[in-house]
C-alpha cells in the first residue's frame, strides 16, 4: 500500500507529459510510410548531374574533403559544402544506389521532427507563458509539418537533399536561439552554437540566411523584455553577429555563381515577387495536389495571386507593428513565413526552371503550420480537434498521392501537363521524351499546345529540325536538315522580352541551345564526310558554348580538301577561339598561324592571337597582335 501510495502521483504525471509525443510520433510513422515506395525509384532529373556522371565528387578520397570548402564539387556549380559532403558519404558506403540516397534523406526528415517539436515548444510557452498546452500544440504542429506534402518533392527527390539538410539545421539554429534566452541577457554558449549551426544551414542551402533576421528579431525581443536599467547593449552585439555572419556566407556563395540574370525593373518584377509570394503561401497552406512545375506569369489566375500575395505582405507588416507592440505568436508567425520566403521571391532574379517549387518551403512550412495552430487554439478542444484533424488528413493524402508520382520525371512532366495545359516547361520535356521515342506527331502536337508563343514557335522549330536530321540517313541528302538547324540556331539567338522577368523562359532557351548541340551531333554522325556540316556544325556549337564538340567538327572540316578555299581562314581561326574557350590556350597558335598563311588570310586571327598570347604570359607578342587586330599596318607587316 505504501508502495503504492508513493508512486500513483508520479504515474499520472507522467502520462500526460508522454502522450503528445505519442502523436509526434504517429505523425512520423505515417511520414515515413508515404515515403517508403520511393527506395525503389531511380535517379531523376539533376540527380544525375550531382551523384551518377559526378565523377569529380566521386573521385575525392578523405583525405581532400577539406576541397569541399574551397570549391563546388557539382556539375552545377553550387557552393554546397555540407550537402556534397553528404553526397559523397553515400557515394563511399553505398555507390551509387538510389535507395541508399533516399533513406538518408528520410532519416534527415526524422530528425527534423524534434527539432519542430522543441522549437515550438519554446515559442510557445515565450509568447502564451500562461498556456499549459505548449506541448500538445507543439505535438499537433509538428505532426501536421510531417504530414505537409510539400515536403514530398524536397525528401523523395535525392536533388532535394540540400533542403531537408539545409531546413534540418536551420530548425536546430531557431531551438538553439530560443533555449539562448536568459533573465539579463543570452547565453554565450547556445548563442555560439547559434551561430555554428546557422552557418551549416547557409553551407548546405544559401537560401538559410533567411533564419539570420528571424534569430534577431527573437533575441532583439528578448533583449527588449530585459528592464530598461538591466538591458546591457553589449547582447545586440550576437544579433549584429548572425546578421554580419549571413551576410558574409552569401557573398562568399554567390562568388561562386557563374550564370548571372541581369536585373529587371518593370512592373512585372513587381508582380513577380507578389505572385510568388501567394503561391508559397498557398503551398504552405492548401491541401491541393503537388506538382514539380508550376505555372506563375501563364497561370490563368495570376491577378488573384498577385493580390493574395499583397495580402500575405500586409499581413506580416501588421504583424510586425503587433509583434513589437504586444508578443503575439500569430504576428510572430506571419513575419516568419515572409522572411523565410523572401530569398525565393526573385528580388535577385536567378533562373530556376520553376519560379514556385514545393521545396521552396520546406521550412516556411513550419511558421504557416504554427499560424494555423495557433488559431485554432482559440476554438474550442472538439472544433479544434476536428479542424486540425481534417488538415492533417487531407495534408496526409496528397503526401502519399504524390510520392507515386516521382516513380519517374516522365510520370512528372506527364502530371503536370495534364494539370496545367499549354504551360512551356514540362510541354517542353514532354516533347523532348516523345521526340527520343520516335513520337514525332505527338511531340508536334505538344509543341503547338504552349501557350507563350515565342516558346511555341521554338518547340515546333526544333521538332522540324529533328524530323529532317532523323530523315537525312534516308534520304541521303543533308542540306535540308542543315538548313533547318541553321533556322532554329537564328532563332535560338533572340531571347524574348518575357525572358527578363519570366526568368524559366530562359531556361527554356539554354536548354533547347542543348537540344540543337545534340541535332549537329547527331546529323554529323549520320554525315559523316560532310564538310559543310560539319563546317556549319563547329561555328553552331561554338554560338551555344560547347567548345569541346565544337573543335572535333572545325578539326574534320579544316583538314578536308573538299572545304571551300574562301572560308578555310575563317574556319582555323574558329578552332582557334574554340581552343582559347575550352582552356587549351596554348594549342591555338598553330590554327591561328594557319589562319593568317590561307588565300585569303583571315585577319580576324590577329585578335585571336593576342588573346592568346596573354593568357600565355607573352605581353611583347600580345601587344604587336593587338595592334595589326586593331588595324595598325606597319605592326601588322612586322608580324608577318
Amino acid at each position: 500500500m505504501i508502495f503504492k501510495q508513493m508512486t500513483q502521483p508520479h504515474f499520472d504525471v507522467r502520462i500526460p507529459q508522454f502522450a503528445p509525443l505519442a502523436l509526434l510520433l504517429a505523425g512520423a510513422v505515417i511520414a515515413v510510410a508515404f515515403y517508403l515506395p520511393a527506395l525503389h525509384y531511380p535517379f531523376i532529373s539533376d540527380d544525375t548531374g550531382y551523384i551518377t556522371d559526378n565523377e569529380k565528387l566521386a573521385g575525392l578520397n578523405l583525405t581532400d574533403l577539406w576541397r569541399l570548402f574551397t570549391e563546388p564539387y557539382n556539375d552545377f556549380t553550387e557552393f554546397l559544402p555540407l550537402r556534397d559532403l553528404s553526397y559523397w558519404i553515400d557515394l563511399s558506403l553505398f555507390g551509387p544506389n538510389p535507395a541508399a540516397f533516399r533513406i538518408h534523406s528520410i532519416l534527415l526528415y526524422l530528425l527534423c521532427l524534434p527539432l519542430v517539436y522543441g522549437a515550438t515548444r519554446e515559442v510557445w510557452r515565450y509568447f502564451r507563458p500562461t498556456d499549459a498546452s505548449a506541448p500538445w500544440a507543439a505535438a499537433a504542429i509538428t505532426a501536421l509539418f510531417a504530414l505537409h506534402p510539400s515536403h514530398t518533392e524536397a525528401v523523395v527527390w535525392i536533388a532535394g537533399r540540400k533542403d531537408v539538410l539545409s531546413g534540418m539545421l536551420a530548425l536546430l539554429t531557431l531551438w538553439l536561439a530560443l533555449r539562448a534566452r536568459r533573465a539579463h541577457g543570452l547565453s554565450a554558449p547556445y548563442a555560439a552554437a547559434t551561430l555554428a549551426a546557422l552557418l551549416a544551414a547557409m553551407l548546405s542551402k544559401a537560401t538559410a540566411v533567411a533564419v539570420a533576421p528571424v534569430i534577431a528579431l527573437l533575441w532583439m525581443m528578448f533583449w527588449l523584455d530585459i528592464p530598461a536599467p538591466q538591458r546591457r547593449r553589449a547582447v545586440l552585439l550576437w544579433p549584429l553577429a548572425g546578421l554580419v555572419l549571413a551576410g558574409c556566407v552569401t557573398l562568399i556563395i554567390m562568388s561562386f555563381v557563374t550564370s548571372r540574370v541581369p536585373l529587371y525593373f518593370g512592373m512585372e518584377a513587381v508582380t513577380r515577387s507578389l505572385a510568388v509570394l501567394g503561391w508559397l503561401a498557398r503551398l504552405a497552406l492548401s491541401p491541393e495536389t503537388r506538382h514539380f512545375f508550376y505555372p506563375v506569369f501563364e497561370d490563368p489566375y495570376l491577378p488573384a495571386m498577385v493580390v493574395f500575395g499583397g495580402a500575405v505582405l500586409a499581413a506580416a507588416l501588421a504583424g510586425l507593428v503587433w509583434l513589437l507592440r504586444r508578443r503575439s505568436l500569430e504576428g510572430f508567425a506571419l513575419v516568419v513565413f515572409l522572411l523565410i520566403c523572401v530569398p525565393s521571391l526573385q528580388l535577385i532574379p536567378y533562373a530556376p526552371p520553376s519560379l514556385v517549387s514545393d521545396r521552396f518551403v520546406f521550412l516556411a512550412v513550419w511558421p504557416a503550420t504554427l499560424l494555423v495552430v495557433a488559431l485554432s487554439w482559440r476554438l474550442r478542444p472538439l472544433h479544434r480537434e476536428a479542424f486540425l484533424l481534417v488538415i492533417a488528413l487531407a495534408w496526409g493524402f496528397q503526401a502519399a498521392e504524390r510520392t507515386r508520382d516521382w516513380r519517374s520525371f516522365e510520370a512528372l512532366v506527364e502530371v503536370d501537363l495534364k494539370a496545367f495545359p499549354g504551360y512551356s516547361m514540362p510541354a517542353m520535356h514532354e516533347s523532348d521524351i516523345q521526340l527520343s521515342k520516335g513520337l514525332l506527331h505527338e511531340a508536334g502536337e505538344t509543341a503547338n499546345s504552349i501557350a507563350i508563343p515565342e516558346v511555341k514557335n521554338i518547340m515546333v522549330k526544333l521538332v522540324q529540325a529533328h524530323q529532317v536530321v532523323t530523315n537525312s540517313s534516308s534520304i541521303g541528302n543533308a542540306h535540308d536538315a542543315m538548313i533547318a538547324l541553321l533556322d532554329f540556331g537564328r532563332d535560338l539567338q533572340n531571347l524574348p522580352l518575357q525572358a527578363q522577368w519570366n526568368t524559366p523562359v530562359s531556361i527554356i532557351w539554354r536548354t533547347n541551345r542543348r537540344y540543337l548541340g545534340y541535332e549537329w551531333q547527331n546529323l554529323a554522325k549520320r554525315s559523316p564526310s560532310d564538310v559543310s556540316v560539319r563546317y556549319n556544325a563547329g561555328l553552331s556549337l561554338m554560338a551555344i558554348q560547347d567548345y569541346e564538340g565544337a573543335i572535333s567538327h572545325l578539326v574534320a572540316a579544316s583538314t578536308s580538301q573538299q572545304l571551300p578555299e574562301f572560308i578555310r581562314g575563317k574556319t582555323y581561326t574558329s578552332l582557334g577561339l574554340a581552343l582559347i574557350k575550352s582552356g587549351r590556350a596554348i594549342q591555338a597558335e598553330a590554327p591561328f598561324r594557319a589562319a593568317l598563311e590561307q588565300s585569303p588570310p583571315d585577319l580576324q586571327a590577329y585578335c585571336g592571337l593576342a588573346e592568346m598570347y596573354q593568357q600565355t604570359n607573352r605581353p611583347d607578342e600580345a601587344a604587336r597582335a593587338g595592334a595589326a587586330c586593331t588595324g595598325d599596318v606597319s605592326k601588322e607587316k612586322t608580324m608577318r
